[in-house]
């Protein structure tokens, strides 16, 4: 299938989405969650995996691009090196970073667990997602829409679409800046403040996978972001929130 076709559909799967809010994930979740808020939040799981993840596979399959999950592909390294980065990680340089992720998880949580024993919550964006966990029951849901969403929106968003914009236009920049508009507008359910919140987030992730070239590293801070936002935030400060 011509790119340009394939490209032609996914910026159209974009535009319904942010046209219609969370679009096919909300709707899969309004249908699955019609008798309790437990299983729309599966639902909200199932369709953004399904929506992102599954559609970015079969593009990626249809384009002879299925290696692009785990080797950055030629296309995407031409953008890394022209932003003097190297697209691919040198010796150490993913332990060092999962050391430091480590690291920064554990300092994040003392910090929270500080903020909540002298009684003040977190700064930051007020926006709380509908789906973040009210109760213990509902951790499974808030986990799998965590998982769903950082495999799912990685593939999409920092993988397929900046390919299939590079492979069309041959400027694998101009595909990044693409997904990473796509990615903050496609969160406009959130609001400017949390649109501008997830695109400083997507720039990062952008970043990161632009000097490392591993997507499943973008994919588990994603996952980690957002366990932070839907489990462990609420399950220590629901009270208070």
């Amino acid at each position: 299938m011509p790119a340009a076709v394939l490209l032609a559909a996914i910026l159209g799967l974009v535009v319904w989405n942010i046209w219609n809010g969370r679009g096919f994930s909300a709707k899969l979740a309004d249908l699955i969650g019609r008798t309790s808020r437990k299983r729309a939040v599966f639902g909200w799981a199932a369709g953004t995996a399904i929506y992102f993840g599954w559609t970015s596979v079969m593009a990626l399959l249809l384009m002879g691009h299925g290696d692009a999950i785990v080797t950055m592909p030629f296309e995407l390294q031409v953008a890394a090196w022209r932003l003097g980065l190297p697209g691919e990680a040198a010796p150490g340089d993913v332990e060092w970073l999962l050391s430091c992720l480590c690291g920064g998880l554990l300092l994040g949580l003392v910090a929270l667990l500080v903020l909540r024993r002298i009684g003040r919550t977190p700064a930051g964006i007020r926006y709380r997602s509908p789906a973040a966990m009210r109760g213990p029951s509902e951790w499974p849901g808030a986990v799998a829409l965590s998982l769903a969403a950082g495999i799912g929106e990685e593939l999409f968003f920092r993988l397929t679409l900046p390919l299939l914009v590079a492979i069309v236009t041959g400027s694998g920049l101009a595909g990044f800046a693409v997904g990473l508009v796509a990615f903050g507008a496609s969160h406009r359910h959130q609001g400017w403040a949390g649109m501008l919140a997830t695109g400083l987030v997507g720039a990062f992730l952008t970043m990161l996978y632009l000097a490392i070239g591993h997507l499943w590293l973008a994919m588990l801070v994603h996952v980690v972001i957002d366990l932070n936002a839907l489990v462990l935030r609420p399950m220590l400060f629901r009270a208070r929130e």
